[in-house]
């Protein structure tokens, strides 16, 4: 299965939040409560340092690498 994804950065105003881009969207992962991201945005504006006003949860999606090793090769957004 190939990525649907790709890192593009850290939000600028908080550099624990990685910036995602799914499907052509880039979206600021937030709120990690161990399954899932709860609170995320759409990043807009240019160099995308606006944040959109809906909030969306994503979902890493993994693939079995080894016995006990995992990669994320997508981001399903919920």
């Amino acid at each position: 299965m190939s990525k649907n994804y790709k890192s593009v950065g850290r939000w600028w105003n908080d550099s624990s939040i990685e910036l995602v881009e799914i499907d052509g969207e880039v979206y600021a992962l937030g709120g990690w409560n161990g399954e899932r991201y709860g609170n995320c945005w759409k990043c807009t504006g240019k160099y995308n340092m606006e944040a959109s006003e809906e909030e969306y949860e994503i979902m890493p999606i993994y693939e079995k690498i080894d016995e006990d090793e995992y990669e994320i090769i997508g981001y399903e957004v919920i």
